[in-house]
């Protein structure tokens, strides 16, 4: 079993050994597969805003604005092709850092590890685990959550073992997360007042928070994987 306090410790404790070098990899783990999103919506939110109060003749233009909403259709579609085939892989690759930070002092390029192991089988089970958590979610918001939950060891698991089938995946995350959801959701929400601190902080502050809870939650796979 474990508790919220002493993953928490643990994490501190590894912190204080190379701070740096894990800010440095949620920094550019967070880049490599947040920023694209960021930009999305930004040509969206650029398109919206125009297009809704802009009264010049051009914006009324029907080959104007079928350009314009296919340069908006093709950014989204390239946004999600970098997701599947590049920000997914990463995220495991990130995940990987941080579990053998437990013990040892990673190189940064672990981060790129996906790339280099079964790397077409990452990108499927971590489609198929998005895919799922998305149908869910459109259906009814609470079980999403709690499926997100369940699945939430499968970025571990690949990190660990690329080779994994997908039903090896689901299944060994359901079982490592069985009664743990709860657990896993209040020890996310432990986080909350770091979160707003780091708000306040002109938003910067998230940026040297993130090691805190990607050690933290790294900690409690490596508890969990000894229970299955």
């Amino acid at each position: 079993m474990w508790n919220r306090q002493q993953v928490k410790e643990q994490a501190k404790i590894i912190m204080k050994r190379n701070y740096w070098k894990m800010f440095v990899v949620t920094l550019l783990a967070g880049l490599l597969t947040g920023e694209k999103t960021t930009i999305i919506e930004r040509v969206q939110n650029f398109a919206s805003t125009n297009i809704s109060y802009d009264t010049s003749p051009i914006f009324y233009s029907s080959n104007f604005q079928y350009i314009f909403y296919s340069f908006i259709s093709i950014a989204s579609i390239l946004g999600i092709l970098y997701t599947i085939f590049i920000g997914n892989v990463i995220v495991v690759g990130n995940k990987g850092y941080f579990l053998k930070n437990h013990d040892e002092n990673p190189e940064l390029n672990e981060i790129f590890k996906g790339f280099k192991g079964n790397y077409l089988n990452v990108v499927k089970i971590m489609f198929l685990m998005n895919l799922k958590i998305l149908l869910w979610l459109f259906l009814f918001i609470v079980p999403g959550i709690i499926k997100a939950y369940e699945y939430s060891m499968i970025p571990y698991l690949l990190a660990e073992n690329p080779n994994l089938s997908a039903s090896q995946a689901f299944s060994l995350s359901k079982q490592m997360t069985t009664g743990q959801k709860m657990d896993l959701f209040v020890l996310d929400l432990s986080f909350l007042g770091w979160i707003i601190l780091g708000l306040i902080c002109c938003g910067i502050g998230i940026l040297f928070l993130q090691p805190y809870p990607e050690a933290t939650r790294a900690e409690v796979y490596l508890i969990l994987k000894q229970q299955v």
